[in-house]
């Protein structure tokens, strides 16, 4: 008996341990921080001052040209297919904390999370087109990122490559572009 009055002490005592425990399951994960705010409004204002062709052609891409911009979005092209992209979903100006939250309830984000860091500021490739069967190992055909530049928006950088030799060195790594294409996105606004 007294065997047991000590096993069940010893149960008890360890039960009110305190130990460290995550957050429940199913609480939203937080955004990082943007560690210094970029030039949202400016982007809002007019999209492709993002990005210029001249840039794009830098690290390789031929051929390229302004082909439309909008109220959201700039784009431009190299040859008949290849695009580079960056945008903002209007009326909406997700914020990259709504992105997060979006992601940990569940809802619909894109087919990829991958979170990264360029230049200090958190990313993340939120969709890929994979190539067709047969063709994996080739990468995927087009590519977006979200990267909030300020606490009110988020911007999405994309790329629609399709191995098209218009993409230079690359042809094969549409995400590679897109990450690549965001360093000068973070660049140009710099506020």
């Amino acid at each position: 008996m007294r065997r047991l009055a000590i096993v069940l002490l010893t149960l008890l005592v360890a039960g009110c341990g305190g130990t460290a425990t995550g957050p429940p399951p199913g609480s939203p994960a937080a955004a990082p921080p943007i560690p210094v705010p970029l030039d949202g409004a400016r982007f809002i204002a007019d999209p492709c001052s993002a990005i210029t062709v001249e840039q794009v052609e830098s690290i390789g891409f031929t051929d390229g040209v302004r082909d439309t911009g909008g109220e959201a979005r700039c784009v431009l092209a190299f040859g008949p297919i290849v695009r580079v992209q960056t945008s903002w979903l209007s009326p909406l100006r997700e914020t990259l904390d709504t992105l997060y939250a979006d992601h940990a309830s569940g809802k619909d984000t894109g087919n990829r999370w991958e979170e990264l860091m360029i230049k200090s500021y958190p990313v993340v490739v939120v969709w890929a087109e994979e190539n067709i069967t047969g063709r994996q190992d080739k990468g995927p055909l087009a590519c977006r990122l979200a990267l909030g530049l300020d606490e009110e928006t988020l911007m999405y950088v994309g790329t629609n490559i399709d191995e098209r030799a218009e993409a230079g060195p690359w042809q094969y790594d549409s995400c590679g572009a897109a990450k690549k294409v965001t360093e000068f996105v973070i660049d140009n606004l710099r506020a």
